[in-house]
């Protein structure tokens, strides 16, 4: 190893072979972590130069986290033997990500529980319809197949529309139809939960509920009364400072993490890539409720129909941490042209 730069390592005398392994360990990662990004590293182990993201090595999930090592070296006792990708588990601040797979690390990847993608034809049934033709399937692309299908009969249902932002298709929901996702057990009593909607809503009456569930207290909506939009979740409802233009799409941003101490750390409301002070009323709890079985998009249970249009939808069980969200929103905005 000698070549690399990395047997000389010790640890003061050389005396500690426990940290003495974790530095080797440590500069190993450095290195790896270089070459992921392009940089240029010496025989020496000396690393120079900037990222280079034309170079054939270059990867964008190259961040490691030392705490997700078997035996960590980092703070942490032990971290789960079974983490996807470790420890390559973290991931840079990207300002334009070409996929989700490129917005999040692996292991937050696998909990995208649905994934609604307008522009994509192919997810729908029937298969790429027309346009302004009405659906019976919006089909999940994630892995866990909770598949969106319309709630009335074939009078009432949301339809598809071609080359309508950045000339891509999206989902237009009329006031009077709406989609069920039954079941989606893994709503109940969840402890974390991050939604990510590009809609345009292009009326506001009757309170409408871009999402919700069955149980009525976890969503997005829009309160008439108030004119501004509304995130509820565990027991809180949390009112924002954002009123509908009801003419562009925008990025909606939906955070639960029950494992907060405060209102505003565990319920949190983004507006195109910008954090929203919510008040609240209420306190939001640290699991949702333990009867939520069923997710309704663009109504609630038959009711309180949303108007307008959606271009894509993303549901992850799980907390994603200020990058992830950043990179995600990044993700869509440039896709959406927003």
């Amino acid at each position: 190893m000698s070549a690399n730069g990395i047997a000389h390592l010790i640890s003061g005398d050389g005396s500690d072979p426990v940290a003495n392994k974790a530095a080797r360990q440590v500069a190993k990662l450095d290195i790896a972590q270089a070459k992921r990004q392009g940089k240029i590293v010496a025989d020496d182990g000396t690393i120079s130069g900037s990222v280079d993201s034309s170079k054939p090595y270059y990867r964008t999930n190259n961040v490691y986290d030392l705490d997700a090592l078997s035996l960590a070296y980092g703070t942490t006792a032990d971290a789960d033997p079974l983490l996807p990708a470790r420890p390559w588990v973290g991931i840079a601040s990207l300002s334009a990500p070409a996929t989700i797979e490129e917005a999040v690390p692996t292991e937050t990847f696998v909990q995208l529980e649905s994934w609604y993608d307008g522009s994509d034809g192919v997810q729908f049934v029937p298969s790429n319809p027309s346009d302004g033709q009405t659906f019976t399937q919006w089909t999940d692309k994630s892995g866990f197949a909770h598949n969106a299908n319309p709630i009335g009969g074939a009078t009432t249902r949301a339809s598809y529309q071609t080359s309508e932002q950045n000339t891509l298709s999206v989902v237009r929901f009329d006031g009077n139809d709406g989609l069920s996702i039954n079941p989606y057990s893994s709503l109940a009593s969840a402890p974390a939960l991050t939604v990510f909607v590009v809609m345009k809503m292009t009326a506001t009456t009757g309170s409408p509920n871009i999402f919700v569930t069955n149980s009525g207290a976890t969503g997005l909506i829009y309160d008439t009364t108030a004119g501004k939009f509304v995130a509820k979740a565990a027991g809180g409802v949390g009112t924002s400072t954002v009123v509908n233009d009801g003419t562009a799409f925008h990025i909606h941003t939906f955070a639960y993490d029950g494992t907060q101490t405060t209102n505003a750390a565990s319920l949190k409301y983004r507006y195109d890539k910008t954090d929203i002070t919510l008040t609240f009323a209420g306190t939001v709890g640290d699991t949702l409720s333990a009867s939520n079985t069923t997710l309704y998009i663009g109504n609630n249970n038959g009711a309180n129909y949303y108007t307008g249009d959606i271009g894509e939808f993303l549901i992850f069980t799980h907390a994603l941490n200020s990058t992830e969200i950043s990179n995600v929103e990044n993700y869509l905005s440039n896709k959406w042209g927003l």
